[in-house]
């Protein structure tokens, strides 16, 4: 295969598994962790090993009551940017590098209240470097107008009230996720809205920490469901690439047929349940498939890559085509979706 056309490709990353990575904490998204995990700058899958709506404890606390939305000010101590035009001070940036998911969670709700866009951007350029993990970059890009759009959303829903009935909640999120997402043609699924319902951990009453949850982990999809490639993929329904919001289990379910696994090769996405801002991998594809050695595999799809090559290939190659050419994805799968 010649080097232009072997350069498209989406290259698979090594599976890692071993007890030592475990214990050494990979994936919390952590400097150790994020620069084992993403070493390769060109690696486009990447191991995930979670369940639904589960972290491990390398993982850190799901997000959830960090107070983003709130108007009355943070219980943190405190992170105020300098004027504008200043670099934001380097304490914060290594704060941000080595703490938790409910830490930066935190920081960034206080950062975006006084720090410029372009001191953001700077900010995010900085944490990249020295976290070794390019994904942060992207977490807190979007870190003012997921707390912002976040806040009104709350607001349009509760009217000061503490707890709302679901059926509200549902009616505000099917119209800011088109919104975001820019899928004027197709929206989220009852179905869809039982995973999200899970995820925010509520019943017929939803709370303001119920509402984080589900914001944290639904508004990253959004936009990354707004970029070309992937917007393509979800307005596509014959057949349907992305089926919608489905847990690890139901993507495993699809893949295991009466007589046991599917052939090798086929395969299914999702977004992962155990993502949620900020962590490094929120909004981000899974491909879960059977390997040729008859088990299922989940990766994670690199949307650095993928997003780097939008508008750089002057013929323009869609994900679907970039997944079917890599050697161990052969045959898209049916999704089965819970009743």
């Amino acid at each position: 295969m010649s080097q232009s056309s072997s350069s498209k490709r989406l290259k698979l990353g090594q599976e890692n598994t071993s007890a030592a990575a475990a214990a050494r904490g990979d994936g919390d998204g952590r400097h150790k962790s994020c620069k084992s995990h993403h070493a390769a700058g060109t690696t486009a899958l990447q191991i995930d090993n979670n369940g639904v709506g589960k972290t491990t404890e390398a993982e850190g606390k799901q997000v959830g009551g960090v107070i983003i939305i709130n108007d009355s000010g943070s219980e943190s101590e405190g992170v105020v940017a300098p004027n504008s035009g200043y670099p934001i001070p380097d304490t914060v940036i290594f704060k941000y590098c080595l703490g938790g998911l409910a830490d930066r969670a935190t920081l960034l709700k206080d950062l975006t209240t006084s720090a410029s866009e372009e001191q953001l951007l700077r900010f995010a350029n900085e944490v990249s470097l020295y976290s070794g993990c390019p994904h942060h970059r992207r977490q807190i890009i979007i870190a003012k107008r997921l707390i912002e759009e976040g806040m009104n959303a709350w607001n349009s829903i509760s009217q000061k009230n503490g707890r709302v009935p679901w059926e509200n909640v549902v009616f505000e999120i099917a119209d800011q996720f088109v919104k975001t997402a820019c899928c004027s043609t197709r929206s989220l699924t009852e179905q869809d809205f039982e995973l999200l319902r899970r995820i925010a951990g509520c019943t017929d009453y939803v709370a303001q920490e119920n509402f984080e949850k589900l914001w944290c982990w639904l508004y990253p999809i959004a936009v990354t469901l707004s970029r070309d490639r992937v917007n393509a993929m979800w307005n596509c329904t014959s057949p349907k690439w992305i089926e919608g919001l489905i847990s690890k289990e139901e993507a495993e379910l699809s893949l295991r047929g009466p007589r046991g696994l599917q052939e090798p090769g086929t395969f299914v996405l999702r977004f992962p349940t155990s993502r949620s801002w900020p962590h490094p991998d929120a909004g981000s594809l899974i491909v879960t498939y059977v390997g040729r050695d008859y088990t299922i595999h989940h990766r994670l799809l690199s949307l650095d890559y993928i997003f780097s090559c939008e508008g750089r290939d002057k013929k323009t190659i869609s994900l679907q085509d970039m997944l079917l050419a890599e050697p161990e994805l052969s045959r898209f799968g049916r999704i089965v979706r819970r009743q």
